[in-house]
């Protein structure tokens, strides 16, 4: 067979030899290796690959609220592409947590997380707290339609007929003429489990782990642990069983390459969390367990966490699967189904408009200013149907007689008067002089570090300050 070498093809090559290199020298932490260790550009036909990634934590994709944000399962998914086109031969593994809170939200957000796993060839995903607190109904009925294998070394399965979930998997590494078994298992704390929640019982993990090291022991060459729990207790549980070549770790760890252990021959490696990073072990053969030589300097492995930053391009596939999310949140109505509550003191949001007739100069001020289009930017990327995009993007979306729909409540859309000032039916009665007194931590609501990271009060403050008025117009800013 002659293969033609097309045009494109050659420059589809380029590009990626291209962001293969700036990859192995950009924003990337090189936690072991060194020289020794393979660089993510470099091909290696000997190693066991491991990609490995957690704690999502609802997170999908930046909001794109401030520039230069981390993250997203598109740019996650093209990157995983990148590196298989220089080696196929990785295990993609998960640590657990993939919704953030409960809720109808993101039962719908794990199931579409769930999903983009299966399309980039993920073998586990460990259950995390959140994702018990999900219930066993959806656990159930994701572990049936899903391909990636759910494990957990230390939860008591109630009903395996509806719950899927195996206490470890080994998968089957091909390397030259020999076949290398890696065996994975996965644990969370129990001291993460909310006490209210019954349904599933979680036991020790060095308990639960003892009998299944003991059974892997000859059927293994490698092993790995997803330890959903805090880097000290991992480390713990390094000290108690040495025989793990990884133990991949983790809770609320914002900065990965900050919070590092190796115990004797164990490496300790955290995963980050929101998505926003990707982490990949490059594990030479002769750390197999049952080679008698340990690894020596020479052959380190090499661990690199890398962030998921403008360097990577959103992966169409991902994008579009985040497309169909946001048409079911639209299609379930989920706006409207918000969860609310009263308004301090029975008080009720009247709207800019009514805000107009007294304070007209300031009104026609805010429409210049970001705030008056922060819904129409929903528009522009179709997230309008999003509630938690909407909730900072029009007023009072969680109290009654705040924003309901675009529709039924068109005066509340966007950052207005009563977003900072609150609801402000009593002050158009009364013209009260006390009224909506703001400070930085009104504005914190929503310029939080996620999506706002650059957010300085008194920078910010200076693009939306009211202009002075006629005071004898007995108006109050």
């Amino acid at each position: 067979m002659i293969r033609i070498i097309s045009q494109y093809s050659v420059l589809k090559t380029l590009i990626i030899v291209f962001m293969l290199l700036v990859l192995s020298n950009q924003n990337s932490d090189r936690l072991y290796g060194g020289e020794a260790g393979k660089s993510l550009n470099e091909t290696s036909e000997t190693a066991i690959n491991i990609i490995f990634t957690g704690e999502e934590n609802g997170y999908l994709e930046p909001c794109g609220c401030s520039e230069k944000e981390l993250g997203g399962l598109p740019k996650r998914h093209s990157l995983i592409n990148l590196l298989r086109e220089r080696d196929g031969n990785w295990i993609l593994l998960s640590l657990g947590d993939l919704p953030g809170k409960v809720g109808r939200q993101d039962e719908i957000k794990m199931e579409t997380t769930l999903k983009a796993l299966d399309q980039m060839g993920y073998a586990a995903h460990n259950i995390g707290e959140k994702d018990i607190s999900m219930g066993i109904d959806l656990l159930g009925y994701l572990s049936q339609i899903s391909s990636v294998e759910f494990i957990s070394s230390n939860i008591v399965n109630p009903n395996p007929q509806i719950l899927k979930i195996k206490p470890y998997i080994v998968k089957e590494i091909k390397i030259k003429e020999a076949t290398v078994r890696v065996g994975i298992l996965g644990i969370v704390s129990p001291e993460l489990i909310d006490d209210a929640y019954q349904e599933i019982e979680v036991v020790d993990p060095v308990e639960s782990l003892k009998p299944l090291l003991d059974k892997l022991s000859d059927k293994t060459d490698l092993l790995i642990l997803l330890s959903h729990t805090e880097i000290e207790d991992s480390v713990k549980i390094a000290e108690a069983y040495p025989g793990f070549d990884l133990i991949i770790s983790g809770h609320r760890v914002d900065r990965p390459s900050l919070y590092l252990e190796k115990v004797k021959d164990t490496y300790v490696v955290p995963v980050g969390e929101k998505g926003k990073y990707l982490g990949t072990v490059t594990m030479p053969p002769k750390l197999s367990r049952t080679n008698e030589d340990r690894p020596s300097n020479s052959n380190l492995p090499a661990v690199e966490i890398i962030s998921l930053d403008e360097r990577f391009e959103d992966s169409p596939e991902i994008k579009m699967l985040l497309k169909i999310y946001q048409q079911r949140l639209r299609d379930e109505e989920l706006l409207k189904r918000v969860f609310k509550v009263d308004t301090p003191s029975n008080l009720t949001y009247i709207g800019n408009d009514d805000c107009a007739v007294c304070h007209n100069k300031i009104f026609k001020h805010w429409e210049n200013t970001s705030h008056a289009s922060a819904y129409e930017t929903l528009l522009k990327v179709e997230h309008e149907y999003d509630p938690e995009c909407i909730e900072c993007h029009t007023t009072g979306l969680n109290y009654f007689t705040g924003f309901v729909t675009i529709e039924s409540t068109p005066g509340l859309k966007g950052v207005g008067c009563e977003s900072c000032h609150g609801p402000g039916s009593a002050h158009k009665e009364t013209q009260s002089k006390n009224y909506g007194m703001v400070d930085a931590d009104s504005c914190i609501i929503c310029h939080e570090d996620e999506h706002s990271p650059g957010f300085q009060f008194k920078d910010y403050w200076q693009k939306i300050i009211h202009p002075p008025e006629d005071k004898s117009r007995n108006s109050y800013n």
